[in-house]
């Protein structure tokens, strides 16, 4: 079989067809090349900022388009490994360059950290009750001696409250960051 040269890369937009169209209208370029400029600026400057609109406007009408970029091997290889190492497909990659946003690399011990930071919060959810008991101890004794020892213990227990909060917001963040990974796959409609 004869190499045409050219290499192909099929990519998912996930709904992000309109807008890439609308834009390569707008820049008087087709679909693939407004796709692929984005693919290869990228892919030839990862740390740069790209720049772009905030974001699309997902709504879940499961209308996905789907869009052929022909690119050289070697960026073709950089759009499938960046895309595997974010942990989504490569439409979503590109949507996301696309916007404006370069997806970071997700780290393969994420899971184990997250539940690590899940038991670790836990914990010190269970010591800022045990300080708060002991803060209740402390108010019964009515001896002036000991309000140093209760300034030092609500300073502690302020804290580890201001520490869970902020764990609590980064949890909540790394669900919904690992929930808009996963975007729901809308099985397309088969031609007739």
């Amino acid at each position: 079989m004869a190499r045409d040269g050219r290499d192909r890369v099929t990519v998912d937009l996930r709904g992000a067809g309109p807008l890439i169209e609308q834009r390569a209208a707008a820049q008087g370029l087709t679909v693939a090349a407004l796709v692929r400029r984005a693919v290869v600026a990228m892919a030839e400057s990862p740390e740069a900022e790209a720049a772009g609109p905030a974001g699309v406007d997902r709504t879940e009408d499961g209308a996905l388009v789907k869009v052929t970029v022909r690119l050289p091997s070697a960026h073709a290889l950089l759009l499938a490994s960046r895309s595997r190492r974010a942990e989504v497909s490569q439409g979503i990659y590109v949507a996301s360059l696309l916007e404006g946003r370069a997806l970071p690399a997700a780290s393969p011990d994420r899971q184990q950290a997250i539940a690590a930071l899940s038991r670790s919060t836990d914990q010190l959810a269970m010591l800022g009750m045990d300080l708060n008991g002991f803060m209740r101890l402390l108010g019964r004794v009515p001896d002036d001696r000991l309000e140093p020892y209760r300034a030092g213990v609500r300073s502690l227990s302020t804290r580890v409250q201001q520490h869970l909060d902020l764990a609590s917001q980064l949890l909540i963040d790394l669900q919904q960051a690992a929930s808009a990974r996963r975007a729901p796959r809308v099985p397309r409609a088969r031609r007739p």
